[in-house]
């Protein structure tokens, strides 16, 4: 079990590292991108990327939830066979389920927005084929317990992505961005494609209902959850395109809005990371050691999410100027509930963990629901007034909506202790008082600075982390003990 546990610590510390990366690109993106293009084309762009992230889910059937619940089965019983086979369908059926969605994003683009370019939004669809074909390859590596190389897909696309658009933009203008954004995906779908040829076998290809039918009855299950929250998390500039159609708005949401979907990533991609050894000890019906881990999840992502909260309080009003140009001032006030609804999102994502281990996909599908509802209420409310602020303000009040409710059904399933992290995001709030006292640029930095180290000096005070997990977490990572003495000091590691 050790074992397991340092492979997995090891992945998901290598998935931090390329989170980092991840974190860098989109803030080069959001410096670069919306200043390039922008408060009205930048709008546009994201007005057609946001949408095609609902279709990319839509078609891969919940892939990286079955995967994470299958393949660690049979690669604990040493069925090579059985997982080529299974990935050889699910490609073949996925590829099919690519091309129907990419119609159909362009066939809802030209309804929903008919003044948008054709050209672009056509590019557009080719890339929501392209990833939903990669991200299946790439959900085997997480399946397989390789979630290092299942992060790399995200990554690579999201720097290609970057330099398409740069480089497109000003050549071709939005079908130029568009163009950058297709080839991105096509890089990544060719990189996806070879890494996985391994467990490829065509001659494996068994549509029989018989097979395939239990496999895609636990991803569809899932996959309307995810359905659900896709629509809720990328619904935001859509909605404020109907409720103001002003793409200028819908623009400043965008900017704000991509911030906060990186921290999402960061965050639900560092929890699903640790999927395959929480289904083995649910297999092993160590419950004991799944609460365990979820607590403890939960208190690292309310001590980023305080961080975060930090920064938004005392340096945002001075970064986004800066960065994104005048233009983009307006946006500043939409970062503020994003950031308070990460602490949301942490909630969020230990539940729908929890709910992907103990395989009760309905759980996470209800929570969704309440989020998208929620969401899509109070954004056609608020967003006719407030615009992108308003938009950002139903945001928080979806995403405490899902945390509430998927919290509230996984507490017999998975239960944990939320007192750890409960006591680190409380600790943030004397913290947080710094921000009256903010002045010029260089006085909120140093203020931020004097409030994080306040902030993890009271967690250590408190005891809520400290210097024996930090060192134990280490040598977990490190792999460099070996006897059963090291599951007995991880197993004591507080919550």
């Amino acid at each position: 079990m050790v074992t397991d546990a340092r492979h997995t610590a090891r992945n998901a510390g290598w998935l931090v590292v390329q989170r980092g990366v991840h974190v860098a690109t989109a803030a080069a993106f959001g410096l670069l991108v919306p200043r390039l293009m922008g408060p009205e084309s930048f709008g546009r762009y994201a007005l057609l990327t946001s949408v095609s992230m609902w279709f990319a889910m839509l078609s891969g059937l919940g892939a990286v939830s079955l995967m994470t619940r299958v393949v660690p089965q049979f690669a604990a019983a040493g069925d090579t066979s059985g997982i080529r086979k299974l990935m050889t369908n699910l490609l073949a059926l996925r590829a099919s389920t690519g091309v129907l969605t990419g119609l159909a994003y362009f066939a809802i683009i030209a309804a929903l927005a008919g003044d948008l370019d054709r050209v672009a939004a056509g590019l557009i669809a080719a890339a929501v084929f392209c990833r939903a074909v990669g991200n299946i390859c790439f959900s085997l590596f997480l399946g397989l317990n390789r979630a290092a190389r299942w992060g790399l897909g995200d990554l690579a696309r999201k720097v290609l992505t970057l330099g398409g658009v740069v480089v497109g933009y000003p050549i071709a203008g939005l079908r130029g961005a568009c163009a950058g954004f297709l080839a991105a995906n096509i890089v990544v779908l060719i990189a996806g494609v070879i890494g996985a040829r391994p467990y490829i076998r065509w001659s494996a290809i068994d549509f029989r209902r018989e097979y395939l039918g239990p496999f895609l009855k636990i991803g569809t299950s899932f996959a309307a959850g995810n359905l659900l929250l896709a629509l809720a998390q990328r619904s935001g500039e859509t909605i404020v395109r109907l409720a103001s159609d002003d793409y200028a708005q819908v623009g400043f949401f965008g900017v704000a809005y991509s911030a906060y979907l990186t921290g999402a990533y960061v965050l639900w991609q560092g929890s699903v990371a640790f999927a395959p050894l929480l289904v083995t000890l649910q297999h092993r019906d160590d419950a004991a050691a799944v609460s365990l881990w979820l607590g403890r999840l939960l208190k690292w992502m309310m001590v980023g999410a305080a961080l975060v909260a930090l920064a938004t309080a005392l340096v945002a009003d001075d970064v986004v100027p800066r960065l994104l140009g005048a233009a983009f001032m307006p946006a500043a006030t939409s970062f503020r509930p994003l950031a308070a609804s990460i602490f949301m999102l942490a909630i969020g994502c230990v539940g729908r963990l929890g709910a992907l281990v103990a395989d009760r996909p309905w759980l996470s599908a209800g929570a969704a629901g309440a989020e998208l509802a929620i969401c899509v209420g109070a954004g056609l409310l608020l967003s006719p007034r407030f615009g992108s602020t308003g938009m950002a303000c139903a945001i928080l009040l979806g995403t405490a909506a899902y945390a509430a409710v998927i919290t509230w059904r996984t507490r017999d399933v998975v239960g944990y202790s939320p007192r750890a992290a409960i006591h680190a995001a409380a600790l943030v709030a004397p913290c947080l008082l710094l921000a009256f006292f903010r002045g010029g640029p260089l006085w909120n930095v140093a203020l931020l600075g004097v409030a994080a180290a306040g902030y993890l000096a009271l967690l250590h005070w408190r005891g809520v982390i400290t210097v024996g997990e930090l060192r134990a977490l280490r040598e977990v990572a490190r792999g460099s003990r070996q006897s059963a003495a090291d599951e007995e000091e991880l197993s004591s590691l507080p919550a």
